[in-house]
């Protein structure tokens, strides 16, 4: 992300020469801060626009799920999508100062692989997943608290039904909350600036992704798959994990789910058609 960062900031020097100090905290700030809003709605438009009219609307007869109801299915997305983009600005603002701190040296990204070696960056790619899983887990079973589940996480839980729009449908603070380990962990641990920004993309496609209720049951038994969260979704209080099932069978949060569709897209178990 700093190599962007250096790039808008070399081009906004040269149209405003007089304005512009890219080594000034206040515009590395508005510059993160555009980084985080319009990529981070580029990539939810583009990908779940993708996922819902791939499952939802052209291969709807192999992978519609039973609920939502075809004839809710409009709105339901319209609303979603009004909460996203209502919030996203919230949250990227949020976000902003830990991009910058890191940019400003606090972090521990690093650029050259040659620094902690092949072995070290291929280990830190489940070592992001395992750590940011473990975060993630503890904080979004505390969402769920009663005291704070009505003011933040219910914006998220509006639908029991979701849609690939639902993933990014959050409460700002909520969204802040379940996002803020993924910057801890670049503090916490060397990161190469290339793989972070590939898991800031794959973040965002696995988000979508367990949202479309389709379950191709790859690895279901070690990765919090679709149906997964599906369930979170329907029944509540179980499958709180972004990643892996892990803390869910330790915190006794843990419930099964059931593969949708083989990867050619059939329908497993007797898993109905809408």
């Amino acid at each position: 992300m700093n190599v962007a960062h250096d790039f808008v900031a070399d081009q906004l020097k040269l149209l405003l020469p007089n304005l512009v100090d890219k080594n000034h905290v206040l515009t590395q700030a508005a510059i993160y801060y555009s980084m985080l809003l319009g990529g981070g709605c580029a990539l939810y438009l583009s990908f779940a626009t993708l996922s819902f009219l791939f499952f939802f609307v052209w291969k709807a007869k192999t992978f519609y799920p039973v609920k939502p109801p075809r004839k809710d299915l409009g709105k339901q997305a319209r609303h979603e999508l009004r909460i996203a983009l209502s919030q996203l600005p919230l949250m990227a603002f949020l976000m902003m100062p830990f991009p910058v701190l890191a940019h400003r040296g606090f972090g521990k990204i690093y650029y050259r692989v040659e620094d902690y070696g092949w072995g070290y960056l291929l280990l830190s790619i489940p070592l992001f997943i395992a750590v940011t899983d473990g975060f993630i887990y503890f904080i979004h079973r505390g969402l769920h608290h009663p005291l704070i589940y009505k003011h933040v996480h219910k914006l998220h839980h509006t639908y029991k039904w979701c849609t690939p729009y639902s993933s990014h449908a959050f409460h700002s603070v909520d969204g802040f909350s379940q996002g803020v380990p993924y910057y801890l962990f670049i503090f916490l641990f060397p990161f190469h600036n290339l793989l972070w920004v590939c898991m800031f993309l794959f973040v965002n496609f696995w988000t979508i992704s367990i949202h479309d209720q389709v379950d191709f049951g790859i690895m279901s038994w070690f990765f919090n798959t679709t149906d997964h969260h599906t369930i979170h979704h329907t029944d509540f209080n179980y499958n709180y994990g972004q990643y892996l099932t892990f803390w869910d069978r330790l915190g006794g949060t843990y419930r099964k789910g059931r593969q949708t569709h083989t990867i050619t897209g059939r329908r497993v178990g007797g898993a109905p058609a809408a």
